[in-house]
């Protein structure tokens, strides 16, 4: 019995990855159990429900599982066979039949061709294609059981290579994979379970991994952020990580001369990072430029506080920022804040429940002062003027109070809305969109209407509720105009210079803000 068990840890260390139809397992136990012959070997399932127990039988704890019902026993005879990497690619790549082409192959032709359907020739040429194994620059083994690199020495061309879903437990196989592979920069590792390697792995493996560049290791079990930074020393000069849907709630500051060194893009998309403050500790990270934090349930956008005409010390270089799906609440908050963002320029968002998408696009673009992106969309410099020109007006009163306040007042006004000094210098003072007071002593106004083309002038007193449309009316009788209605503006007798249209018929000149002595133009 002895021998069978030394056997049986020999083919199944602990951390060892099995499949069992489309369930994937961990090892976490070899050996006997109580009052059961022969020897098991203890599986904690990615599955939570997939088990019957945490790994305690009849009183006696045997392995720890993270949920209650992720473990199991079963016989080593259940698990079954596994492959290496070459093999797996030779199997999918070199024996060809037309039930195998690879999925990610036909999709490069139905793009290329705009079709959704091939014909047999179609097939055979993709077949081709991939039958040219030493050619090969991309391969994808994916949810196949690979668990070891196998004799690579025929693929020197590839560059990117895909071992999501495999049997692949520890960065010493990842090591003897990326060795024997001088051309690889760019590998898929998602939905893997791999081990920690130890100071002394990192020390020995890193040298296997120089070459890389984007690595994926999307939904492969990690939960401390510690592990991620451990793991991070064996690629210390990697472009662009993938960490998407593993539980990372928690982060801390990493150690730049360590690792990160050269990272430009990081996706957090789903892992549960619902404090802002938490992403803030990445901001040390001076060479990334894209950060996905899709489906996070992030509600506030809060980041530390600076003088309102100078941007933050963090994310120097963060020019992309993914927001999509997230409940941010107040979005005029949120994108004042995004504005201490030096270098942002590119915002996806989606529009919160009580906003729309233009809405959203307004204040963006208004209130981040370098955005040229939102959702993948050109700001036009229309769509930006006009924008701009919305909260310029919108805060007209705001502003004006703050600057009759004096220096700490203004100073306040400017942390809450801090591109507006910027739409000042640009548009000048907004002081004529501010309400004159309110002291309303008769409904009636006296204006002076000049028609244009006679040089008349006549001076009528009309309720402030009168419509424009009403208006017109009286206009064309008293001027003996007919044929078409005549289009009306009006000058404003304090500032001259301000003309406005009253081009809406249905409002009243009382919209229009029109007071005691302006002159409506008729043309």
């Amino acid at each position: 019995m002895v021998g069978i068990i030394d056997e049986a840890q020999l083919f199944y260390p602990l951390g060892t990855r099995i499949k069992i139809a489309n369930n994937y397992g961990t090892v976490k136990y070899v050996g006997e159990v109580s009052g059961h012959m022969g020897t098991w070997l203890g599986i904690e399932w990615d599955d939570g429900m997939r088990g019957k127990h945490n790994g305690i039988v009849e009183g006696k704890r045997y392995f720890q599982t993270q949920l209650p019902t992720a473990g199991s026993f079963i016989r080593p005879g259940k698990v079954g066979p596994c492959a290496t990497l070459e093999d797996a690619a030779r199997e999918r790549y070199v024996n060809y039949d037309s039930s195998n082409v690879d999925a990610s192959l036909i999709r490069e032709a139905q793009a290329n061709l705009q079709a959704s359907l091939f014909e047999v020739v179609g097939m055979d040429k993709i077949a081709r294609k991939q039958s040219k194994f030493e050619q090969l620059s991309e391969i994808s083994v994916d949810e196949t059981p690979v668990n070891a690199a196998g004799y690579l020495k025929d693929l020197m061309h590839l560059t990117t290579l895909n071992v999501s879903h495999t049997l692949i437990w520890n960065w010493e196989i990842v090591a003897s994979i990326a060795q024997q592979l001088p051309a690889l920069n760019n590998l898929n590792l998602s939905s893997n379970r791999l081990v920690l390697p130890t100071t002394k792995q990192i020390a020995e493996l890193e040298p296997s991994f120089r070459q890389l560049k984007h690595i994926n290791l999307r939904n492969c079990g990690f939960a401390d952020w510690q592990d991620v930074m451990q793991t991070a020393l064996l690629w210390p000069d990697i472009i662009s990580l993938g960490l998407q849907e593993n539980s990372l709630s928690q982060l801390s500051v990493v150690n730049c001369e360590s690792i990160f060194r050269q990272l430009q893009e990081l996706d957090l998309h789903r892992t549960n990072l619902m404090d802002f403050d938490q992403v803030c500790k990445l901001g040390n990270i001076r060479t990334l430029r894209s950060l996905n934090l899709m489906e996070n349930g992030i509600e506030e956008i809060k980041l530390p506080e600076c003088d309102p005409q100078l941007k933050l010390n963090i994310f120097m270089s963060l020019e992309q920022l993914n927001l999509l799906h997230n409940p941010i609440w107040n979005e005029a908050d949120a994108f004042n804040e995004l504005d201490k963002l030096p270098q942002l320029k590119r915002l996806s968002k989606t529009p919160h429940l009580k906003s729309n998408f233009d809405e959203m696009v307004s204040k963006a673009v208004a209130s981040i002062a370098n955005l040229q992106y939102i959702n993948r969309a050109e700001v036009m410099p229309d769509e930006r003027r006009g924008a701009e020109y919305d909260i310029w007006k919108k805060y007209a009163v705001d502003w004006l109070q703050a600057t009759q306040q004096g220096a700490d007042a203004l100073r306040e006004f400017c942390r809450k809305h801090r591109t507006y000094p910027l739409l000042v210098k640009k548009y000048g003072s907004p002081i004529d969109f501010v309400p004159r007071p309110q002291i309303k002593q008769s409904n009636l106004i006296k204006v002076r209407i000049l028609h244009k083309s006679s040089g008349q002038f006549w001076e009528k007193k009309v309720p402030r509720m009168i419509t424009v449309q009403t208006l017109q009316g009286l206009v064309m009788k008293h001027f003996h105009l007919a044929g078409n209605t005549p289009q009306l503006c009006y000058i404003d007798a304090k500032h001259p210079e301000l003309v406005v249209p009253l081009d809406n018929n249905a409002k009243t000149l009382d919209f229009y803000s029109v007071q005691e002595h302006d002159t409506v133009l008729v043309q």
